[in-house]
């Protein structure tokens, strides 16, 4: 049975339904006619109370708030609600609210001022601190939202008590009560709900992935909720776990609280998504670590619908097992406090404007884009008033020794609403005073992974980073390198960064970096996606090029948009030679991979889309390697025929390049009867730690099979990163000894 009631006051009241009223019916028990069930009433709106203005009731049962203490007096720091304060005599000063409903949230909001004194105060809820003490000397208005905890208010009642930690005069400008929109789970608990259209209507939010976990503990930030690796496409990808939220009020602005805490033994990298645009900056996750982080909800992504989808992802290279402790979805009553004023301005700055986008389209009203230093800390800020566009904004410089800001040369981060976005161009600070278009856009980022062996790797990466500089681009392997070499530059980390010719790094080129310690890792680039066909000029002769398909393919087929117009392709270890497959071992172009390709004239490079292994037939060929040699970035290349005793050398045969100090730089295992090559010859490294290897100028000394091998030609070594022929030959003279027989 439906019907509707107003009750004309709150509090308990019993509820009859009476069926035949007129006792038309005859019954031997006219008592089951009758139900009832007993209901208890709250307010239907804020409560807000203008402490020392209007409204600021005395507390009385029939009104069912105000304050308690029978002595007050109102103090004016202005005409403004926060400017009215009601003072207590005493050290505590008493407000109570009747008519809290048992299965509702409230938030306590509180003004604290003082307008002539040196107070701190603290907040009480039935004689519980829920506020510790807050320094109210700077005389400004300090505002303060509480969630109550249900336990407080089983008995419908709250009383909350202000208190002045110093003495007497307890005093507050605002309190008001809202019944506010709250909703929790505990993943991975028992009562970790499941989102379900059909019941949306009544529970309106729950997880649409993944599975519980209690490993880690029975408590609420110890139990989990994560997607593990399954074959169930409808969860893909299962690096990212999903709740979903509906009935959000566009009229309304809402948080979301996550906890995170695991017991793996390793880090983990995650970072949360609301419907698939990043709303938090990846943070690494350490074993035992406790970490929350809340996070604003844009109107953008629930002002049509009334639903968002809030995703945890996975970033650290791991297909699987995202995961959530605790999650709960929040309306807020605070107004916004002000974004802007922890900017402190000096003389020197220089300025930006331009497009800002989020996930492709333009960013509303009330974006907030901020500008930070290499420091992380904020030097500039606007707040968007014309949707897609900001500026002007003030960057400005540093002034020692209290006010931070930007130094001259300085690359500036940006950031729209906390999220890292990309700049196109980068802007250099510089105390210029002069204005720069620089366009932003931030949207889903992705993350790349590379697995590096120790030494010497030959690297790229697709993602766009926010600030591509070698420290900020190779921050998830911080501590692990040292030297990075570009096409055009050099990072040093022993050196003064005024030498460091290399100091930004982009997606579409190739590295060398080398990698310190003895074991491998795996490096994580984060960044804006780029298109697998975005153009790539090459120059005549060498190019250091990237790769930038998300799959494995065919050399030929990675680089048919320049077919006929390369001669020659170098990995770190193996090479392609159009002209020459016999000797080429580089037959195929892997992700985060970088080459040398060189060009026989200038062409742009555009890698095919569309085309995977599975419509590809991919034959990789194994090639047998040498463990004893160690790649350096200096090299040069031979290959030729190589005989033993007048007979091509057979398969299987081990052929070495040796320096006058006895170091193997250079090996081959031949694969064709007779022939050697394409190998690799590695020069010296002497940076920490040294790899051995040729000097320029130094003399080949070739083996097969661990005897001597004579060359067709005197060669030296130089680091030309050209390919030489070479042919081998050895002379194995066989000793026949005795057979004793008895």
């Amino acid at each position: 049975m439906t019907f509707t009631w107003m009750p004309t006051a709150p509090g308990l009241y019993r509820l009859f339904a009476l069926a035949d009223r007129d006792d038309e019916v005859n019954e031997f028990d006219e008592g089951n006619n009758q139900t009832w069930r007993d209901v208890y009433v709250g307010f239907a709106g804020p409560i807000s109370l203008d402490s020392g203005g209007d409204p600021d009731p005395a507390y009385t049962p029939s009104l069912g708030y105000g304050y308690l203490n029978p002595d007050t007096r109102v103090v004016a720091c202005g005409t403004e609600p926060e400017g009215t304060l009601r003072a207590a005599i005493t050290s505590t000063l008493y407000y109570r609210f009747d008519h809290l409903l048992p299965g509702h949230f409230y938030h306590l909001d509180i003004t604290l001022r003082d307008c002539d004194g040196t107070r701190a105060e603290e907040v009480y809820v039935d004689d519980t601190l829920v506020i510790p003490a807050v320094d109210l000397s700077d005389h400004e208005p300090h505002r303060l939202s509480i969630l109550l905890d249900p336990a407080f208010y089983t008995d419908h009642s709250i009383t909350v008590g202000i208190h002045e930690i110093h003495g007497l005069d307890a005093m507050v400008a605002e309190i008001s009560l809202h019944d506010v929109d709250y909703r929790y789970a505990d993943a991975g608990g028992s009562n970790d709900p499941q989102y379900n259209a059909a019941q949306n209507a009544i529970l309106r939010y729950g997880w649409l992935d993944g599975e519980p976990l209690t490993t880690w503990g029975s408590l609420p930030y110890q139990t989990a909720r994560m997607d593990r690796a399954d074959t169930d496409p409808t969860d893909d990808p299962d690096n990212e776990l999903r709740y979903r939220f509906d009935g959000l009020d566009p009229a309304k602005r809402y948080r979301l609280h996550l906890t995170f805490h695991q017991a793996s033994g390793a880090t983990i990298v995650q970072k949360v998504q609301i419907d698939g645009t990043d709303a938090s900056p990846s943070f690494n996750l350490d074993h035992g670590q406790t970490y929350s982080v809340t996070i604003p909800v844009p109107l953008t992504a629930y002002q049509d619908d009334g639903s968002i989808v809030v995703g945890i992802l996975r970033v650290d290279c791991a297909t699987s097992e995202a995961f959530v402790n605790e999650i709960a979805l929040e309306e807020e009553t605070l107004p916004p406090a002000p974004v802007c004023d922890q900017v402190i301005q000096t003389p020197a700055r220089t300025i930006a404007y331009g497009s800002v986008t989020i996930g492709g389209e333009p960013a509303p009203v009330g974006t907030v884009i901020q500008a930070l230093n290499p420091r992380d800390e904020v030097v500039g800020c606007f707040v968007v008033q014309q949707a897609g566009q900001y500026g002007y904004m003030q960057i400005y410089g540093e002034d020692p020794p209290d006010i931070p800001g930007m130094r001259p040369g300085e690359i500036v981060e940006f950031r729209v609403n906390g999220i890292p976005a990309v700049a196109t161009p980068l802007l250099y600070w510089q105390d210029d005073k002069a204005p720069h278009q620089v366009d932003l856009a931030v949207g889903s980022t992705e993350a790349q992974c590379a697995w590096l062996q120790p030494n010497w790797n030959l690297i790229s990466f697709r993602p766009e980073p926010p600030i591509p500089t070698v420290e900020d681009t190779f921050r998830s392997i911080q501590g692990r390198y040292c030297r990075v070499l570009g096409e055009d530059g050099v990072y040093d980390c022993d050196l003064d960064p005024v030498y460091r010719t290399l100091k930004e790094v982009r997606p579409g080129l190739g590295y060398y970096l080398k990698l310190t310690g003895s074991t491998g890792v795996n490096l994580r680039v984060e960044g804006g996606p780029i298109p697998i066909t975005t153009p790539l000029p090459l120059h005549t002769y060498w190019n250091w090029v990237g790769y930038l398909p998300t799959s494995t393919l065919p050399i030929t087929v990675a680089l048919q948009s320049i077919e006929g117009r390369y001669g020659m392709v170098l990995s770190l270890d193996k090479v392609y030679d159009p002209a020459h497959p016999e000797f080429s071992t580089l037959l195929v172009m892997e992700p985060g991979q970088g080459y040398l390709i060189r060009a026989t004239d200038p062409v742009t490079l555009i890698y095919p889309t569309g085309v995977s292994v599975g419509t590809t037939a991919i034959h990789e060929e194994i090639i047998p390697t040498c463990e004893e040699v160690t790649p350096t970035p200096y090299f040069t290349l031979l290959y030729g025929s190589v005989t033993i005793n007048g007979a091509p050398a057979p398969v299987g045969t081990k052929v070495e390049v040796i320096t006058p100090r006895g170091d193997v730089a250079g090996c081959f295992i031949v694969r064709h009867a007779g022939l050697y090559g394409y190998v690799h010859v590695y020069g010296e490294d002497e940076s920490d730690p040294p790899i051995p290897g040729f000097r320029s100028g130094e003399p080949m000394n070739f083996r097969a099979n661990g005897f001597p091998a004579t060359p067709s030609v005197a060669i030296t070594w130089d680091n030309d990163l050209t390919p030489h022929a070479v042919d081998l030959s050895l002379t194995v003279h066989r000793v026949y000894l005795p057979v004793v027989l008895k």
